[in-house]
């Protein structure tokens, strides 16, 4: 029973995040020439945590699409992260009580104002050739609880890379 009370309480944790991406890229692009890639980032607010958690689940996600991290590489990703907390105002509560055949019924409905603080993270992956031309564009956006364990914010953010890179190489 104890098991099942922490499956709950997991998967209510990762119904609460949400991740979304949209991808663009070059279609003259052969992107089986690209075999290593280096990483450039754009100087932001995100703690070195957050950065280190994006560049690792890269890591991870393209190593399994046959591409190595190589800091001499000609090819390059750009990582444009931002991060903010938003408020958001959940109230809906509900109560009905029915009767049966004569059309008895009352109900009641009011409202209660929760709110809650969620953490948006956005990130713009940009993969540039050894020409230093644009062949690749991803953009995810994370939102989570703002008080998600270190744990949580990892597996939300490999879940959202491996979304982004889900149909990576494009395939002609």
């Amino acid at each position: 029973m104890k098991n099942l009370a922490f499956v709950f309480i997991g998967f209510l944790i990762f119904s609460c995040s949400t991740q979304t991406v949209a991808v663009d890229y070059d279609r003259n692009q052969d992107f089986s020439q690209l075999k290593d890639f280096r990483y450039e980032l754009v100087e932001n607010s995100m703690s070195e945590l957050d950065i280190n958690r994006i560049q690792n689940a890269i890591n991870q996600e393209l190593s399994l699409k046959g591409m190595t991290f190589n800091e001499n590489s000609a090819v390059k990703i750009k990582i444009v992260p931002e991060e903010y907390i938003s408020e958001t105002r959940d109230s809906n509560v509900g109560i009905g009580v029915g009767g049966g055949s004569y059309g008895f019924g009352t109900s009641v409905g009011m409202s209660i104002p929760i709110n809650s603080e969620k953490l948006n993270q956005q990130y713009l992956v940009s993969i540039f050739n050894a020409e230093n031309q644009l062949v690749w564009d991803g953009r995810l956006d994370i939102q989570m609880p703002a008080n998600a364990s270190p744990s949580t914010v990892d597996a939300n953010v490999l879940k959202g890379v491996q979304k982004l890179f889900k149909k990576y190489p494009p395939v002609k």
